[in-house]
C-alpha cells in the first residue's frame, strides 16, 4: 500500500500512532478480530455459527470462538445460526477496535437471540404421540406435528403465547419466555365406550349417556361418543328399564358400562285358577327386615299386569294381594318369575292379648290348638288391652318416638313369638287400637287427645268406676304417625298382617252428656269430612305398611257393614280402597231387636252374620278390600237375663258356616275378650 505523508512536522510518537490507526482503517493483516457467539438465553457458546465481515467469513468452533481477517470499522460484522435469530454489529460500534494493537483485537461477545422452539406434542390420558396437533406462536408463525408428535416453531419472538390445537382434544395455552423447547400434554374432550345389558352382556341401544352439558345416545351397537367432556365431572348413563350408572370422570378417554335392569315387568295370576289378580301391591325390599325402595300398586287390573321399577341388584320382591298368602322371591339373577302365581287363602284365626302372648307357656297353648284345628292364624295386641296399662306397648320397641314417651314394656319377646309362629305355619296379625283404648298415648302425650270440657282433661269412655278409655284426637295427625310407626315395626319384626281397632271417632249418640264433653281439634265436621278423615289415615297408613311387608285390616262396627256409619267417620265402601281387609265386627248379640225381622237377633247367629256380609258385599263391591268379619264365641251377659243366648259350638259353628257359605269373605276372626274358644266349634286339621 502507498501513501504519503502531508508536508509538515510531526513528532515520532504523532507518526506512529497516525500509522497504527490507518492499518487498523485499512483492515490490514497485521491485527486479527476475534471473538465469541453465545446463546443469549443460556450463556453458552454457539457453534457453527457463521461470521461475516464483507466477503470475509468464520465458523464459529465448539467453544464458539471466530477470527477475521481484512476487517474494517467501517465495515458491519454479520452474524448467523440456525435456530437463532441474524444479528449485525456495526464495528464502529465497538470502543475497542478503534485504537487496535497488533497481532489481535477482541470484539465483545456476541450474544445471539434462539428464534426457534421445539418439542412433542402428546395426548395427556395416554401419553402418545399426537400428531397433526397445530401450534401458533403468532398470527404469522406456525407448525404441525408429524407422526412422532415433534414440531418446530422458527421465528418466533422473545415472548408469546403459544396455542396448540388438535381434533377432539382441549385447546392448550401457555405463555412462552426465554425458552428453545417445550413438550406439552393435551387433554382430550371426547369420551367414547359401550354400553350392554349386565346379565345378557347384549348391546344396550337408546341409553342416554351424559358428562355435564355433553350428551349422547347409544346407537344399535351400544356405542356411543360424547363430544365437549369438562375436564371433571360424572359419566351417568340411564336407560329405561336399568339402574342409573354413575362414574366420576378420570384421566381415560374409554368408558364402557354395564346396565343392571332394575324394572321388573309381570303378571300376577291366582295359582289355581290362572286368572289374573286384580287388586295387589308389589314392592322390592333390600331385606326381608326393611321397608320398600321399589313399590307399585295394581288396582281393579283387568289383567294382572305389572311393572316394578327402581329393584334393588339384590334383595326380595313380595307381592301382597288381599285373599292370597303374601308371595316373596329372592332377587337372583335371572330367576325372578315373569308369571307371578298366588296361593289363596282363607284366614281362620282367634285373638289374644298382649297379657296371654307375654305368657308363652300359655300363648304355646293357642299355637297348639291352630295346630290341632282348622284354625291358620293369631290376631295378638301388641298394645296392652289391660285396664291397668291400657295401650301400653308390650314388648321393647325401638320406635323413636315410642321411646321418647316411655310407653313400652319389655314383656314380650316378639321375635321369638314370630319365629315359633312361623316354624307352625301360623298367620300373624299384630292389632293395634289407634284412637281409643290407648291411655299410656292419651297421658304421655295429652295434647295429642281428645279434650273434656268438662274437667280440662282427657276425654274419656267411662264405663264404671275407676275405668276409663281416654280417646286420642282423630284429627291429630301425630297420632296417626305414632301408631303408623309402630305399625311398621311391627311389619319389619315379620308380622304378615297389621290389624287397626278403634280406627273411628267417638260414638256419641248413646250419650247426651258425652256429646258436651267431647272437644276435638276440629270440633264441628260433616259425616263426609269424617269419612275422609279416616280414609286419609289409611291411605298413609296401607302404604307404609305395605312397603315394610305386610297387610293391613280395619276393623269396623257391625252396622258399618250394613251402611255408612256418620258418626263416627266409617264408611267401608271409602275405607276399602285403602286398605286389604274389612273386619265387620258382626256379634249376633250386638244387633238391637228387631233387626232382619228377629226379636232377639242373638238367637240367630248364621242369618244376622250372612245378611250382614251381603249388605257388606254392596259396599265394597269393585273395591281393594276384602271382607273378613270378626264372629262372636262368647255370650253377652250385661243384657236382661231373658234376652241371654249361651253362645257355644252350635252358635259359633252357625256363625262360620254362614261366612263360608257367604263366599266372598276373605276368612273370619273369633273373638271373646278373655281369650276361651270353643274347640268344639272348630273343624280338625286337615
Amino acid at each position: 500500500m502507498q501513501f504519503s505523508l502531508p508536508a509538515r512536522r510531526f513528532t515520532l510518537p504523532a507518526v506512529v500512532a497516525a500509522f497504527a490507526t490507518l492499518i487498523a482503517a485499512c483492515g490490514g493483516p497485521e491485527v486479527t478480530l476475534t471473538g465469541t457467539v453465545v446463546d443469549q438465553y443460556t450463556g453458552k457458546p454457539v457453534p457453527q455459527a457463521t461470521v461475516a465481515v464483507g466477503s470475509n467469513q468464520s465458523t464459529t468452533s465448539s467453544s464458539g470462538s471466530f477470527q477475521i481477517q481484512n476487517w474494517s470499522t467501517r465495515d458491519t460484522l454479520e452474524v448467523n445460526a440456525n435456530g437463532y435469530e441474524a444479528r449485525q454489529v456495526p464495528l464502529n460500534s465497538q470502543h475497542d477496535l478503534q485504537q487496535p494493537k497488533p497481532p489481535s483485537v477482541a470484539i465483545d461477545a456476541i450474544a445471539l437471540r434462539p428464534n426457534t422452539l421445539s418439542g412433542t406434542v402428546l395426548d395427556q390420558y395416554t401419553g402418545k404421540p399426537l400428531a397433526g396437533a397445530t401450534l401458533h406462536a403468532s398470527d404469522t408463525v406456525s407448525a404441525t406435528t408429524g407422526p412422532d408428535g415433534r414440531y418446530t416453531l422458527s421465528g418466533v419472538p422473545e415472548s408469546f403465547s403459544l396455542s396448540i390445537s388438535a381434533p377432539d382434544h382441549e385447546t392448550w395455552q401457555q405463555q412462552v419466555t426465554k425458552a428453545t423447547s417445550m413438550d406439552a400434554r393435551i387433554r382430550p374432550t371426547v369420551l367414547s365406550g359401550n354400553i350392554q345389558d349386565q346379565f345378557t352382556g347384549k348391546p344396550l341401544a337408546g341409553a342416554t349417556v351424559k358428562v355435564g352439558d355433553a350428551t349422547a345416545t347409544t346407537d344399535a351397537q351400544g356405542s356411543y361418543r360424547l363430544n365437549n367432556v369438562p375436564k371433571e365431572g360424572t359419566l351417568n348413563v340411564s336407560a329405561d328399564g336399568y339402574a342409573e350408572f354413575s362414574q366420576p370422570l378420570s384421566q381415560t378417554a374409554q368408558i364402557n358400562a354395564t346396565l343392571r335392569p332394575d324394572v321388573l315387568q309381570g303378571t300376577i295370576v291366582d295359582a289355581r285358577s290362572n286368572q289374573p289378580v286384580h287388586n295387589a301391591t308389589v314392592i322390592a325390599t333390600t331385606s326381608l327386615a326393611s321397608s320398600d325402595v321399589a313399590y307399585t300398586r295394581l288396582d281393579n287390573s283387568a289383567d294382572g299386569a305389572f311393572k316394578l321399577e327402581g329393584i334393588p341388584e339384590q334383595g326380595f320382591v313380595q307381592v301382597l294381594a288381599p285373599g292370597y298368602k303374601k308371595a316373596v322371591v329372592e332377587l337372583k339373577q335371572g330367576s325372578v318369575p315373569t308369571t307371578i302365581r298366588l296361593e289363596p287363602f282363607y284366614i281362620k284365626s282367634i285373638y289374644v292379648t298382649a297379657a296371654v302372648a307375654s305368657n308363652r307357656k300359655m300363648l304355646d297353648e293357642y299355637f297348639d290348638l291352630i295346630d290341632k284345628t282348622e284354625l291358620n292364624a293369631i290376631v295378638i295386641d301388641i298394645k296392652s288391652d289391660l285396664r291397668d296399662d291400657l295401650g301400653t306397648v308390650y314388648y321393647d320397641s325401638q320406635v323413636p318416638i315410642v321411646k321418647e314417651l316411655g310407653t313400652s314394656r319389655p314383656h314380650m319377646d316378639i321375635k321369638d313369638i314370630l319365629a315359633e309362629a312361623k316354624q307352625r305355619g301360623i298367620y300373624t296379625i299384630a292389632r293395634v287400637q289407634v284412637f281409643s283404648h290407648d291411655n299410656a298415648l292419651a297421658e304421655a302425650k295429652p295434647e295429642w287427645a281428645a279434650k273434656d270440657r268438662t274437667t280440662g282433661g282427657v276425654f274419656a269412655d267411662l264405663p264404671g268406676p275407676n275405668i276409663h278409655y281416654d280417646w286420642l284426637d282423630p284429627w291429630n295427625q301425630n297420632v296417626w304417625d305414632y301408631n303408623i310407626q309402630l305399625s311398621v315395626e311391627a311389619a319389619q319384626m315379620g308380622f304378615d298382617e297389621v290389624n287397626y281397632d278403634y280406627i273411628r271417632f267417638p260414638s256419641l249418640e248413646f250419650s247426651a252428656d258425652d256429646k258436651s264433653r267431647l272437644q276435638l281439634s276440629k270440633d264441628t265436621s260433616t259425616a263426609e269430612e269424617r269419612f275422609n278423615n279416616i280414609a286419609t289415615v289409611l291411605t298413609k297408613a296401607q302404604r307404609a305398611i305395605n312397603g315394610a311387608g305386610a297387610y293391613l285390616s280395619v276393623d269396623v262396627f257391625g252396622y258399618a257393614a250394613w251402611q255408612p256409619f256418620g258418626l263416627i267417620g266409617q264408611d267401608i265402601g271409602l275405607m276399602a280402597e285403602h286398605t286389604d281387609y274389612i273386619g265387620p265386627m258382626v256379634y249376633p248379640s250386638h244387633f238391637v231387636d228387631g233387626e232382619l225381622g228377629f226379636d232377639n237377633p242373638a238367637q240367630h247367629p248364621y242369618e244376622m252374620v250372612y245378611e250382614s256380609l251381603k249388605k257388606g258385599a254392596k259396599q265394597v263391591a269393585g273395591k281393594r278390600a276384602l271382607l273378613r268379619p270378626w264372629l262372636q264365641d262368647f255370650t253377652l251377659t250385661w243384657v236382661p237375663k231373658n234376652r241371654i243366648v249361651e253362645y257355644g259350638a252350635s252358635e259359633v259353628r252357625a256363625q262360620i258356616k254362614a261366612t263360608n257359605d257367604f263366599g266372598q269373605a276373605a276368612g273370619w276372626i273369633l273373638y271373646d275378650s278373655a281369650n276361651t274358644y270353643t274347640e268344639d266349634a272348630l273343624e280338625p286339621e286337615k
